[in-house]
């Protein structure tokens, strides 16, 4: 079993990604109906609560899972409850020492892999939250210079939006947006980690005559063998 602290910024940032990426192309499009309609959609947002997923694959094997409850405080906040996943690990019994020192030659390797899975995803999640807070001259040059057009299969209806070498060479990122509405349908970016391919794939939902909102984000890093999926569901509006 992981530990889950390691993780918590990481899964705040995945959260997070899809409000900021809006956040950025209004400011590069300096266009006050998209602006405006990302606006109103974060203000109806906060009158709902809802449930959130959270779940990591090692190797295809799920290895933790939390589920939260999810809500905004007066102030505007976002607050989470824990309300179900994966059983905390159990401690285990201490071994009688053996001769050698082998017991201590095992813990240490078994903490030596814990720091460096805790280090690989601090790494993972600073990259996905670079991406999440593009500067404003990267984000319209990726504008000026991506390519447009019309959705297609799933997405036809939107406008299709993409480019490449937005953080690092060779990197991509695309965005599919619904035109009528100005609301996020889609997010795909790929790009690496120590020369390794790291993939992100968000995707939206609308309520019916309510906001959209981030229904499903993955983060996959097959190098590692790693996959991190965020699940919202189950929008209630508060005091209905």
């Amino acid at each position: 079993m992981l530990r889950r602290e390691p993780m918590k910024q990481f899964f705040l940032v995945l959260a997070a990604i899809g409000f900021l990426f809006v956040t950025n192309v209004s400011d590069a499009q300096d266009k006050g109906e998209f602006a405006e309609a990302q606006k109103q959609n974060s203000e109806a947002l906060k009158q709902y609560t809802w449930k959130s997923r959270t779940e990591i694959k090692m190797k295809g094997e799920s290895k933790n899972v939390k589920v939260e409850q999810v809500r905004y405080d007066i102030d505007g906040k976002r607050q989470k409850t824990e309300i179900g996943g994966s059983p905390e690990p159990q401690s285990e019994k201490p071994k009688a020492r053996r001769r050698g020192g082998g017991g201590r030659a095992k813990a240490k390797i078994i903490e030596k892999k814990k720091k460096e899975f805790a280090e690989m995803m601090q790494a993972l999640g600073k990259l996905v939250a670079s991406y999440g807070q593009i500067p404003p001259d990267k984000m319209q040059a990726f504008v000026k210079n991506a390519q447009m057009s019309p959705g297609e299969g799933e997405q036809a209806g939107t406008m299709r939006i993409q480019g490449g070498d937005v953080l690092q060479p060779g990197d991509a990122m695309t965005l599919w947006i619904n035109p009528a509405s100005q609301m996020m349908k889609r997010i795909e970016i790929e790009t690496t980690l120590e020369e390794k391919p790291v993939t992100v794939v968000s995707e939206y939902q609308s309520l019916a005559d309510g906001p959209t909102y981030q229904a499903r984000s993955v983060v996959s890093y097959p190098a590692k063998e790693v996959e991190l999926t965020v699940e919202n569901y189950d929008y209630q509006r508060v005091g209905s």
